[in-house]
Order: C-alpha cells, then structure tokens, then sequence
C-alpha cells in the first residue's frame, strides 16, 4: 500500500501570516494536536505549529515564530512503510503529504491503524509492542498538573488510578482543550520612562496595550473530566485486533491488563506501526 491509499486528502491548516488564537481555534476544533502552516494564497508549506508549542509560549502570539520548519514529509507514492519510518523516526504524529512543493494531504498514525493495520490480519500479540512503564495519573489530580505531566512525560494521553491504585479511566489532551476557555487578557505597557519630579510628562508617555489569548483551564479534577468507559487488551490481543478496537472506538491507546485486571502496560497507536517495519 502506499500513502495515497490511506492519507487523509481533506486538508485543514492555517495561513501565514496569522495568530495563535487561529491555530489554538483549528486545533480545538478538530481535537487534534498540531496542523500544517502554509503561506498564505500558495498552499506551499510552512511547516507545522503544535499544542505543545502553544502551551510552551504563552505570551507570542505571531503565528510565524510558533512554527515547527523543520518537519518530515512524504509524497503520494511513497510506501506505507516509509510513512511509518518516518512517522517514528520523527516522534510526531502526522506528516504532511507533499507534491511538487504543494501540499496535497496529510497521513497521520491514525490513518495508518484504521485504514491499513486493522484491516491487515496481524496475528503478532499487540503485546509485543507493549510499553512496560506506565506514566498514570491519580484521580484526584488538578487538571492543571495533568497537563503539566502530559508535556513532561510526552504522552497525549494518561491512564488514571484511583487511591486504591485500581484503574479507573483514561484522559487525554483533547478532554482538557475541549472543556477549557479560550481567555482574552489585556495589559499596559509604558514604552517610554520618566523622572522622578516630571509629572507634566506623564500624559505624553506612550502606552502599548498588549492583547493575547491563551486556554484557561478550569479547576476541576481528573475524575471529573477522565473517561471512564475503558477498552482494554490482553498480551495476547493481536495486533490487528488492537487495531481494530482503536478504530472502532476512536481511542489512540489500549492499557494492558493481567487476569486479574491490574494494568501491566499500555499499548499506543504509534506503537502498532513498529509492526509495518520491524
């Protein structure tokens, strides 16, 4: 299979030159957590600019200085594997489907499980690809925190125990931007000084009232926002059937559970490509 049989043709993206606020809009809308940049009135590519990248710079608001330039990219006829090899490779999730110059597309991991792995009859036991080492969060931890462990552990998405250790649910990034607000904040700055004794200067200082808008994250816990109905896995779910239940319920990661339901691991959509190129 190739790229073109797979990728997603319907493209969104924002234009340079632009805001933070428009790409913060386009990113909540879609649930998704980055979008190619393209200029404005050419469709050539930018780049790509990320949730991350918008937490991690609150105060810039040019839309130019929040973009990722350096991005991997593929054409149409390159291979599905090679998409996955780059897909890894990169450590991101979407890549952005070039033909001469222009962008045309955009494949994504998702793209890659429900269209082609699921449909594939990988009998290999999704296990295999299992992560051992499990970043959960308590249930009772402020949301503001489990987004700051979000970005720390770089996990979308985290596996929730409640005081007993037991799991309980799971939440991703997308829970948190859906229920925040999108916050408009003002503030003065005096772009020139004064002297001590100079009041008659003070009305011809010249002020610059700064605008921007960033998420605001509502005080709520995790139990509140977490979903609870939870799809879970064997070690010996095949891949495929992994892959299956991923589609199915648009989830991006699978725990792993033992006999006794206690989570032993935790399987990630990203994690089933290893199984196109191993």
């Amino acid at each position: 299979m190739q790229v073109k049989d797979v990728m997603t043709k319907e493209v969104k993206w924002v234009e340079v030159p632009g805001t933070r606020a428009e790409a913060l809009e386009l990113l909540r809308k879609l649930g998704a957590s980055a979008v190619p940049v393209v200029k404005q009135g050419t469709g050539e590519l930018v780049g790509m600019v990320t949730l991350r990248k918008l937490f991690e710079h609150p105060d810039e608001d040019q839309l130019a200085m929040l973009v990722d330039r350096d991005v991997a990219t593929v054409t149409p006829d390159d291979s599905l594997e090679e998409a996955a090899k780059r897909l890894l490779a990169s450590h991101v999730r979407r890549l952005p489907v070039l033909k001469d110059g222009r962008l045309v597309g955009i494949i994504t991991v998702r793209d890659i499980v429900y269209r082609a792995i699921a449909a594939m009859n990988i009998e290999k036991p999704a296990s295999d690809h299992m992560r051992p080492h499990v970043i959960a969060v308590w249930d009772g931890t402020p949301l503001r925190a489990a987004m700051e462990i979000m970005t720390l552990s770089n996990f979308r998405a985290l596996p929730v125990i409640d005081e007993k250790g037991s799991l309980v649910g799971i939440i991703d990034d997308s829970d948190i931007v859906n229920i925040s607000d999108v916050e408009t904040e003002s503030k003065m700055s005096q772009m020139a000084g004064r002297t001590e004794g100079d009041s008659w200067t003070w009305d011809s200082e010249d002020r610059i009232y700064i605008t921007k808008r960033k998420l605001k994250v509502p005080d709520k816990l995790v139990r509140e926002v977490m979903a609870k109905e939870l799809v879970t896995i064997t070690k010996r779910t095949p891949v495929s059937r992994c892959a299956e239940l991923m589609k199915q319920h648009k989830i991006e990661q699978t725990p792993v559970t033992s006999a006794d339901g206690r989570l032993i691991g935790i399987v990630r959509d990203v994690d089933l490509l290893q199984a196109l190129v191993s």
